[in-house]
C-alpha cells in the first residue's frame, strides 16, 4: 500500500497525459491505422499471426509474391498488442480491438517509461524532481513522437529498455543489477540490433571499472553471463531453432551468439580469477574481442561491416540515404534539428557541467556521473542517427527536472510582481523551446500557405483513397514504397516492396521499374506480375527518381508520355493515378 501511494502522483500524471494525447490523435485513431508504414507493416504482421501464421515465421507472403518478404521483426512487440486484442474482441468486434490495442499498448508504454524516468532521477535527485521529470515526458517532443496512440512499432519500447538498462546501473545489489542488466540488453537487441551502440555503452563503462577498480567485475561478470544466457533465450524462443548457415546482418543470429559465446569463454573467467594487475586485464580483454571478431568473421564475414554491408547498392542509393530518421542530425531541416534537440537535450546538455562543478552535497557525484555518461553517450548518438534523440531525451529528463525546479525557485523569489509572472512563465519555453520557437517562426514567416502541396498529397495518400482499390480484382500492385504497407493493411493485394530493407531485390526491381526506359520497366512489371501501377502524382519518392532519370518510365508518366501497354484506371473519387499493365503474353489474375 506504501508503494501504491508512492507512485500515485505518477498515476495521476499519466492518466492526465494519457487523456490528452487521445484527445491530440484523435483523428489518426478514428482512421484504424498507423502512423507511419513500420506501426501498418506491424499489424499487417499481427493479423497474419493471429490469423494462423507460425509464431517463428514472420515473412510478408504478400510482398514480392513468389519469392516474399523475410522481416527482421520478431514477435515480441505483438505480444501486448494481441493480448489486449483478444481482450477486447468479444466486446467491440475485430475493429474496434485492433484500436483499441494500438491507443492502449503505446499508452501502457508511455506510463512505464514515466515511471522509469522517476525511478532513474530520484538516484540522483529527491522525489519531488523525480515526479517533475516523470511528468516532463510528456513534453519531451522525441518521446512523444515515438510514444503516442496509434504507435506501435518497436521504437517506444527501445526507449523503455534503454531507460531500465541505465535504472539497473544504480542497484546497489551488483550481481542482482548485472543479471537485470544483461537480460534486459539481449531483449533490447532481440527486439531490434538499433539498441547496439547504447547497448555497448553500459558495457564499456563496467569494463573500464573492471579494468581500474577490481571489485567492480562483480556487476560486469553478472551482466555478461546473463546477456549471453538471455540471448541464446530469446533467440531460441523467437527462431525455434539454430541454424548456423541462416545468419541476417541486421538481426541477432547464429553467428553473432557464436562470436559472443567465443568472447565470454576469455572474458568470464578473467573476471572471476585474473589478479589486480591492469595489464592483464587489458590484454584478457584484447584476446576475448579478438577472439568474437574472429568467429564473427569465420562465420559471417558479410556482417563484419555492419547491418546494411549486403544491400543492393541501387537501394542504398536511391532509398537508405534518403531515410532521415537513420541519417545524421546535420542532413535535417532546421526546423526538425531544432525541434528534436530544443527541450530536455539542450537543457540536460547545459545543467550537466553545472552539476558536475558543484559543491553541492545534495547528491550522489557517482550516480551523477553514471547519469551524465548514458545522456552523453546517448547525445552523441543521437547526432548521427536522428531517431536516437528518442533515448538522449529521456536520458535528460532527470537535468531537465532539476533546472526547471531551480529556475521556478528563482522566479518565485524575484519580489516585483511583473517580473515574477514573467519569470514564472519563461519556464514554458525552458520546457519546450523548440516547438514554441517553430510555431512563432511560423507565425510570423506565414508557412501555412507553403503546406498546400503536402497537404494535397495527404489527400491522395489517405485511407479512403487506398481503401477504393478493393474495388479492383486481386492483383500484384506496384506502388511507392511507403504505400506499400497501407495496402496490405487496407487491401487484399499483393505489392511488390515496401520501405524494408530484407526485401532489397524486390526494391531494386522497384526503382529500377520506374526510372528505366518504358520498354526495360514492361519486361520488370511482367516479371514480377504486376497487374496495376499506382502512385500519387506529388510523390517525393517518384519526383526523385523522375529528376535523376528524366528518360526513365515515372518521368515519361509525368510529362504525358503513357506506352500503349498501360491503361488509365478511374475509380470514383479517387485522386490516385492508376493505371493497367496489359501484358505481352497471357496474363492470370492472382
Amino acid at each position: 500500500m506504501e508503494r501504491l501511494r508512492g507512485n500515485l502522483p505518477i498515476l495521476l500524471i499519466w492518466l492526465a497525459v494519457s487523456a490528452v494525447l487521445i484527445l491530440v490523435t484523435r483523428n489518426q485513431i478514428i482512421s484504424g491505422i498507423g502512423w507511419d508504414p513500420d506501426d501498418q507493416l506491424r499489424m499487417v504482421q499481427l493479423r497474419d499471426w493471429l490469423g494462423g501464421q507460425s509464431w517463428f515465421d514472420t515473412t510478408q507472403y504478400r510482398i514480392g509474391e513468389p519469392d516474399s518478404q523475410p522481416m527482421h521483426w520478431p514477435r515480441w512487440i505483438e505480444l501486448p498488442l494481441a493480448l489486449i486484442f483478444l481482450l477486447f474482441k468479444p466486446l467491440i468486434g475485430v475493429a474496434g480491438a485492433e484500436i483499441a490495442a494500438m491507443v492502449i499498448v503505446p499508452l501502457l508504454t508511455l506510463g512505464i517509461a514515466m515511471w522509469l524516468v522517476a525511478k532513474i532521477s530520484e538516484q540522483v535527485f529527491d522525489r519531488k524532481i523525480a515526479i517533475l521529470a516523470a511528468a516532463l515526458t510528456a513534453a519531451a517532443v522525441p518521446i512523444v513522437a515515438q510514444i503516442r496512440p496509434m504507435r506501435v512499432d518497436h521504437h517506444g519500447w527501445q526507449i523503455v529498455l534503454a531507460l531500465a538498462a541505465l535504472w539497473t546501473m544504480f542497484w546497489p545489489d551488483k550481481r542482482k543489477g548485472g543479471l537485470a542488466l544483461g537480460a534486459t540488453l539481449a531483449l533490447w537487441l532481440s527486439i531490434s540490433l538499433e539498441g547496439l551502440p547504447l547497448s555497448v555503452a553500459f558495457i564499456v563503462l563496467l569494463t573500464l571499472r573492471w579494468v581500474f577498480k577490481t571489485e567492480e567485475g562483480v556487476r560486469l561478470f553478472w551482466a555478461l553471463l546473463s546477456f549471453l544466457i538471455s540471448s541464446f533465450a530469446f533467440y531460441f524462443a523467437t527462431q525455434g531453432g539454430f541454424d548456423i548457415a541462416t545468419n541476417y546482418c541486421d538481426a541477432i543470429s547464429p553467428a553473432h551468439l557464436l562470436a559472443c559465446t567465443a568472447g565470454a569463454a576469455v572474458i568470464l573467467p578473467a573476471i572471476k580469477y585474473l589478479p589486480s594487475r591492469i595489464s592483464l586485464r587489458i590484454i584478457a580483454l584484447a584476446i576475448a574481442g579478438a577472439a568474437a571478431l574472429a568467429v564473427l568473421y569465420s562465420v559471417a564475414p558479410q556482417c563484419v561491416g555492419g547491418a546494411f554491408n549486403t544491400m543492393d547498392p541501387l537501394v542504398r542509393d536511391y532509398w537508405l540515404v534518403n531515410v532521415l530518421e537513420g541519417l545524421p542530425i546535420w542532413y535535417q531541416n532546421w526546423k526538425t534539428m531544432v525541434t528534436l534537440l530544443g527541450g530536455a537535450i539542450v537543457v540536460g546538455l547545459i545543467s550537466l557541467p553545472y552539476l558536475m562543478r558543484s559543491q553541492s552535497g545534495d547528491f550522489d557525484r557517482n550516480r551523477l556521473f553514471i547519469l551524465g555518461y548514458a545522456f552523453l553517450w546517448a547525445l552523441l548518438l543521437s547526432l548521427f542517427v536522428q531517431r536516437a534523440t528518442a533515448v538522449a531525451a529521456a536520458f535528460a529528463l532527470p537535468f531537465m527536472a532539476w533546472a526547471v525546479n531551480e529556475v521556478f525557485i528563482w522566479a518565485r523569489g524575484i519580489k516585483r510582481p511583473v517580473m515574477r509572472i514573467l519569470a514564472t512563465a519563461a519556464v514554458v519555453f525552458l520546457i519546450m523551446p523548440g516547438p514554441l520557437a517553430i510555431a512563432l517562426f511560423n507565425s510570423i514567416a506565414g508557412n501555412d500557405r507553403q503546406d498546400e502541396k503536402a497537404n494535397d498529397a495527404a489527400i491522395c495518400e489517405n485511407n479512403a483513397s487506398l481503401a477504393g482499390l478493393n474495388s479492383l480484382p486481386r492483383s500484384n500492385i506496384l506502388a511507392p514504397f511507403d504505400f506499400g504497407p497501407r495496402i496490405l493493411l487496407m487491401t487484399p493485394h499483393s505489392v511488390l516492396a515496401t520501405s524494408h530493407h530484407r526485401n532489397d531485390k524486390a526494391m531494386a526491381d522497384q526503382i529500377r521499374i520506374f526510372i528505366s526506359a518504358p520498354d526495360m520497366a514492361r519486361e520488370l512489371l511482367e516479371a514480377h506480375d504486376i497487374r496495376y501501377v499506382v502512385a500519387c502524382d506529388d510523390e517525393v519518392e517518384l519526383e526523385f527518381y523522375a529528376k535523376k532519370h528524366p528518360e526513365g518510365l515515372w518521368a515519361q508518366l509525368v510529362k504525358g508520355r503513357k506506352p500503349d501497354w498501360l491503361q488509365p484506371v478511374h475509380l470514383r473519387d479517387s485522386p490516385l493515378t492508376i493505371w493497367k499493365v496489359s501484358s505481352s503474353r497471357l496474363h492470370n489474375p492472382i
